[in-house]
């Protein structure tokens, strides 16, 4: 009996070779029709296994399959390089592989136990405790594309505030692209540079308006950019570390105050003629900073709150200030609205910003870049943290690269 579709002559070997009418034998057609993603990741996986620190890669494309670095903080002063399982990638979604990642104070206060978010407390999520990932901003490159994603490449780099692992799966369009040709110094610093023009944009700058910021931290000295850049009049800084002023000066602070050496307020009264700057940043985290940037204010001045803070805050007369005054205290949080209440009515939200950013960095008329002070591999990541976190006076922004 001959077996069904096939005839006495037609054995499998020779239907495997006859030709179909693109002219490739059937072979040939199915070994070309092999999905995208399990070409790819076979060459990615290649590229894993030579890294000792990772685990080698098994046939097929399941979870878990092999490891990848993840930087855990277990306790205080404790961060480990995890392995976890690598993510998977989708029809739908990207592997990007961590380049890049910053080290803040913010990392800082994670890992020594200072920021109250690492104390577990289950009625709120951001007090989550420990074991927990790192998180801040990272550059990535796409390492694998999803065979339904048409509007991203393999070599293409992301930015975003995430997770610290070596690894990650993502939505196309989630994470902010940007150029191959931006250098990694400028692109870590793009989420804080949306936070940042966000905060000016808030605070409604008009041209030729005395703005003080209090703090020339990482997140100030992007303020004072954007300030110059908004035009105001003069921008008045304040900091301890005579570093950050020289950098706030090169980045268009007119005046650079060290409360080490003069009174502030006496200061920032005598450059504003008696009245007080028109609108005041707080751009640290320290709960004093905003009780004293009321004291800064003019009448019916605006006080625009910038930093996380993770303490609570005082406010011993809020008659003073705030009352006497009539003054407007405005929140800002992270680079502005999401891209999915675009509109008419609403121009700048988060990704229109970073496409104003990138190319404010391609013409050379905002440095993030200039930030960068220190940078490690991440093997020294708690070396790193160490740096930041007793040399406050050199450090201003630390990277570390993957």
């Amino acid at each position: 009996m001959r077996n069904r579709g096939m005839n006495s002559v037609d054995t499998p070997q020779k239907i495997a070779e006859s030709t179909t009418e693109s002219g490739l034998t059937r072979r040939e057609r199915a070994e070309s029709s092999q999905s995208i993603d399990e070409r790819t990741h076979r060459r990615f996986a290649v590229k894993l296994a030579a890294r000792p620190i990772r685990g080698t890669a098994c046939p097929g494309r399941s979870r878990g399959e092999f490891v990848v670095r993840s930087l855990v903080i277990h306790g205080v002063r404790d961060i480990r390089i995890d392995e976890i399982a690598a993510p998977e990638l989708t029809d739908d979604t990207i592997i990007a592989q961590t380049k890049t990642a910053s080290i803040l104070m913010e990392n800082v206060g994670m890992w020594n136990g200072l920021d109250p978010r690492v104390r577990g407390n289950e009625l709120n999520p951001l007090l989550r405790g420990y074991p927990m990932t790192m998180a801040g901003e990272i550059v990535a490159e796409v390492v694998e594309v999803g065979r339904n994603v048409d509007s991203v490449e393999v070599g293409d780099r992301l930015v975003s505030y995430t997770a610290y692992d070596e690894l990650h799966a993502v939505t196309p369009g989630a994470w902010t692209a940007v150029g191959r040709d931006m250098p990694l110094d400028a692109a870590i610093s793009l989420p804080f540079s949306g936070t940042t023009l966000h905060c000016v944009r808030r605070a409604r700058v008009v041209v030729g308006d005395n703005v003080a910021v209090i703090g020339q931290g990482p997140m100030g000295l992007l303020v004072t950019q954007w300030l110059q850049i908004a035009g105001a009049g003069q921008i008045i800084v304040t900091d301890h570390f005579e570093e950050r002023l020289r950098l706030a000066a090169e980045s268009g602070a007119t005046s650079c105050l060290n409360p080490r050496e003069v009174d502030v307020y006496e200061a920032v009264r005598e450059l504003t003629d008696g009245r007080g700057a028109d609108i005041v940043i707080n751009a640290t985290n320290s709960p004093d900073a905003f009780e004293f940037a009321m004291r800064l204010a003019r009448d019916q001045g605006r006080v625009v709150v910038l930093s996380w803070h993770t303490h609570p805050i005082t406010i011993n007369d809020i008659t003073q200030d705030f009352y006497n005054k009539e003054l407007e205290i405005i929140a800002t949080r992270a680079g502005g609205p999401s891209a999915s209440v675009k509109s008419p009515y609403v121009r700048w939200t988060g990704d229109e910003s970073q496409k104003y950013i990138e190319r404010m960095v391609a013409s050379g008329r905002f440095s993030p870049a200039s930030l960068i002070t220190h940078r490690s591999p991440v093997e020294k990541v708690d070396e790193a943290l160490r740096t930041v976190e007793d040399r406050p006076d050199a450090v201003v922004k630390a990277v570390l690269e993957w």
